[in-house]
């Protein structure tokens, strides 16, 4: 079944809610990093000049006590298994429809 950006969006929020404390503590922190140079750069090579200047896993490591290469590599994780959770949410994803007199549709209900 095909999504939309916000339904994605929705889903991925809930899927890093339900992580552990410490693995969606580092994924919040460093992915709000990323949002905030996306946003304050005007060109893609922007961008990649502020994340190099501004290194999310860097400052991720000194936010949370650990080492560069152990935020990036917990940083992957994470987002392997966000990837995983949301894989499996979309094959469960069906579309539940409740027909009314006729051929209408009166409502339409998501499941998981």
């Amino acid at each position: 079944m095909e999504c939309n950006e916000h339904l994605l969006k929705m889903l991925v929020r809930d899927i890093v809610a339900k992580l552990p404390e410490k693995e969606k503590a580092l994924y919040q922190f460093i992915d709000e990093l990323e949002v905030r140079l996306i946003q304050s750069a005007a060109t893609p090579d922007q961008y990649l000049n502020l994340l190099k200047k501004y290194s999310p896993y860097h400052e991720a490591a000194n936010e949370f006590g650990i080492s560069a290469y152990k935020a990036r590599t917990m940083m992957h994780r994470i987002e392997w298994k966000i990837a995983a959770r949301l894989d499996e949410k979309l094959q469960r994803m069906k579309w539940l429809e409740q027909p009314s007199s006729g051929r209408r549709v009166i409502k339409g209900y998501l499941t998981f």
